[in-house]
């Protein structure tokens, strides 16, 4: 009995784990950010999301990534690049590549 208790404990603490989706990802990142959204507001809800975004090393795009880290040894990095318009005041559009992981 003990040792289904505790293999039930430890589905439980491992179904809190991050698991990539990158179709998921995608599509969650079109609906957050749009073409025509003025640009600072997209960076600010990129921000709000727990992304950390860069303008100045992708220029012409602005790079946004997130770390997400796991229980297990190893984390993922979620990445989304925002291309402005020729005015730069407005998203043209987003590019959202696959999630990379890496650990042990």
């Amino acid at each position: 009995m003990l040792k289904y208790l505790i293999t039930l404990g430890c589905l439980f603490c491992l179904s809190g784990c991050y698991t990539v989706n990158n179709e998921r990802f995608s599509a969650d990142m079109h609906a957050l950010v749009q073409p025509g959204m003025d640009m600072k507001a997209a960076i600010k809800r990129l921000e709000t999301d727990g992304f950390d975004c860069d303008a100045v090393s992708a220029a012409p795009a602005t790079t946004c990534t997130k770390t997400r880290q796991n229980l297990l040894p190893y984390s993922c990095i979620e990445r989304v690049n925002v291309f402005p318009a020729d005015e730069k005041i407005r998203v043209e559009r987003i590019q959202v590549p696959e999630i990379l992981c890496a650990g042990l």
